[in-house]
């Protein structure tokens, strides 16, 4: 947790990359929304 929150604080911005054959997997769930919770706008590919 920490780690992510740190780094949120190094980025400008945030890409979501997902694997169609995997789908969204715990920890995509958890970064993504720590990283909009640091008003960082995530694009979606």
């Amino acid at each position: 947790g920490s780690e992510v929150e740190r780094i949120l604080t190094m980025v400008e911005g945030v890409l979501l990359l997902v694997d169609a054959s995997e789908g969204p997997l715990p920890q995509t769930r958890f970064v993504l929304k720590k990283s909009i919770e640091g008003d960082k706008r995530p694009i979606v590919l």
